[in-house]
């Protein structure tokens, strides 16, 4: 097998086809990369995919020379940057943070903002509306990875945010991600 050591952020959006993502993952391998890290979404009628893709540094050029025209074939819009391997974080530990609260403009953003505020980083946001079964009352779920530094306190940063889910009148939950 080829050295992976070159790494490129490829991102795709247009309109959804159950065929788009197995024609990606067929381009990159067809050109000797692999995808190390992914998210394919379909979002209303659109399909949206971010992946980490990984290859020798011949493979990672000839994707790159071939995007532009995957991305008229498939009719999306497909864009690449070339990254770094993240490193080692280890005085990071991740958390799993779930919410479910009545829909409100400001509740992301004061989320967001609550985790910057004591020092932590936001790592992934899956957001999704729904409506109350019993209502029909908008609501929204999200689902977040945060980065908690080693010498926060965990306990005190769990009642905060129960503090934040009482002001939004949300319900949440806050626990490490156990591999």
């Amino acid at each position: 097998m080829p050295e992976i050591n070159h790494q490129l952020l490829l991102w795709a959006t247009g309109p959804w086809k159950d065929t788009h993502l197995p024609e990606l993952l067929s381009a990159l391998s067809d050109r000797g990369c692999v995808s190390h890290d992914m998210r394919v979404s379909q979002l209303q009628d659109g399909f949206a995919a971010h992946m980490v893709v990984a290859g020798n540094w011949s493979s990672i050029g000839k994707l790159e020379t071939a995007l532009p025209g995957l991305a008229e074939k498939l009719g999306l819009q497909i864009g690449a940057s070339r990254i770094a391997a993240r490193p080692a974080e280890p005085e990071l530990r991740p958390f799993a943070v779930e919410l479910s609260a009545p829909q409100q403009a400001d509740l992301l953003p004061a989320l967001v903002q609550f985790f910057a505020h004591h020092g932590v980083s936001v790592a992934e946001v899956v957001s999704q509306p729904y409506q109350a079964h019993m209502t029909q009352a908008p609501m929204v779920n999200m689902q977040l990875v945060v980065l908690v530094g080693a010498s926060a306190q965990p306990p005190a940063l769990r009642e905060s945010f129960m503090d934040f889910c009482d002001d939004y009148h949300a319900d949440g939950i806050f626990d490490p991600i156990k591999n």
